[in-house]
């Protein structure tokens, strides 16, 4: 088999899923991670779709159902509390046949990392800072000063990919944003006790929280910004201010919860955006996950999604024998249209995430409390949530 020294960049959910099925069909992964270790904590995920087809193929689904977070209901309040909406999560469960859990990034990620080989290398707490390709081989400088080689590279790095950067070029020609940012952030739960995830809206904001276990709460912030805003990625202080002067004065809990703000070990903020790209690789280099097909907040899927495309590149490369120019070129054909349909379905919910107007509010809760109704959550996991996507066996 060709090119079996692959390096891969993120040992995020597209990068630890693409090592699993390389080290099963015959290949050598190496991972780099920039993290010193895992990530903890993070935000709830929807799981379901392809993707869940992927994690039987690992068989790492009946791990996924002991972490299944139960939330039952979205439940959406007024100021005072009050019931206004209603999204019954356990009756569109059951309409899926059980094949649909809410999960903690996080713990998905813990649980794929789990079910690693262990001969598999990890290199935490480092990352690459440059890249030359050669007719036969990758060379890779590494940040600590290392220097190896590679026959391929793949960035599974997340939306803001360093690979993408350094091989396809600045972040800012792929870029979609859709004027929303977003934050989330564990907090001690000593004010949260539910199996809902409790959601207030005013016009062009919204805040939620939802319980982890009796002793963790997370909470989650969304609001509207026509402009991308002025901040460094690794500035939390300057992340922490912008948040807390779009919602401390927003009333329900919202005060309540930014006061617990610097205490939370996981704060996470970043733009509601895509990466559109027209090619996902570059000679020997290709990219995986957020980093080439992110479909944004406004899909739901993220994490499923980069599970399915991590197993399709795996696979393709397999199926060609390691020859990347094939197999590279099979994982776009096969994945990238696919991809292109989601990322069009989740623009289609881009005006209506966070409702701009009361009047907007109420249509989203009376549609919400309609989704009780079976035909209409039939009609709705039909049109939004069927992935429609026949996974090759390898």
């Amino acid at each position: 088999m060709d090119n079996k020294n692959i390096l891969i960049s993120g040992a995020g959910i597209a990068g630890l899923t693409l090592a699993y099925w390389l080290k099963k069909f015959g290949f050598n992964p190496t991972i780099v991670e920039i993290s010193p270790r895992l990530r903890e904590g993070g935000y709830a995920i929807d799981f379901w779709g392809a993707g869940f087809d992927v994690a039987e193929r690992m068989g790492i689904v009946p791990d996924l159902n002991k972490t299944e977070l139960g939330i039952q209901e979205v439940l959406f309040v007024d100021e005072n509390n009050k019931r206004k909406g209603a999204l019954n999560y356990t009756q569109i469960k059951k309409l899926m046949n059980g094949r649909a859990l809410t999960l903690l990034r996080s713990d998905l990620e813990k649980i794929i990392y789990n079910h690693l080989d262990k001969d598999i290398e990890i290199i935490f707490g480092d990352t690459i800072s440059k890249i030359e390709q050669y007719e036969n081989e990758i060379a890779v400088v590494f940040q600590s000063g290392k220097t190896r080689s590679f026959d391929l590279v793949a960035g599974a790095d997340g939306l803001h990919s360093n690979v993408r950067g350094l091989v396809f070029g600045d972040e800012t020609q792929f870029e979609k944003y859709y004027g929303y940012y977003t934050t989330s952030f564990t907090i001690e739960n000593s004010i949260f006790n539910d199996t809902s995830f409790l959601t207030y809206n005013i016009p062009h904001k919204q805040a939620a929280i939802y319980s982890l276990n009796e002793h963790k709460a997370a909470a989650f912030f969304i609001f509207t910004s026509p402009q991308k805003l002025s901040y460094s990625r690794h500035d939390i202080k300057k992340q922490q201010e912008i948040l807390k002067s779009e919602f401390e004065h927003t009333g329900w809990k919202c005060a309540e919860l930014l006061s617990k703000i610097k205490a939370a070990p996981d704060f996470y903020f970043d733009a509601v955006s895509q990466i559109q790209m027209d090619h996902w690789s570059k000679g020997r280099i290709t990219l995986a996950g957020d980093a080439c097909d992110c479909p944004s907040l406004l899909s739901g899927q993220g994490s499923t999604l980069a599970m399915v495309g991590a197993y399709i590149l795996a696979g393709e490369l397999k199926a060609a024998n390691g020859d990347h120019t094939i197999a590279f070129d099979q994982y776009e054909s096969i994945f990238k249209p696919f991809i292109d349909r989601k990322q069009k379905i989740a623009q289609s919910f881009a005006k209506s995430l966070v409702p701009k107007s009361k009047s907007g509010i109420w249509v989203r809760n009376t549609f919400t409390n309609l989704m009780s109704l079976p035909f209409i959550s039939r009609l709705f996991i039909r049109q939004f949530m069927d992935d429609k996507l026949n996974l090759k066996t390898y």
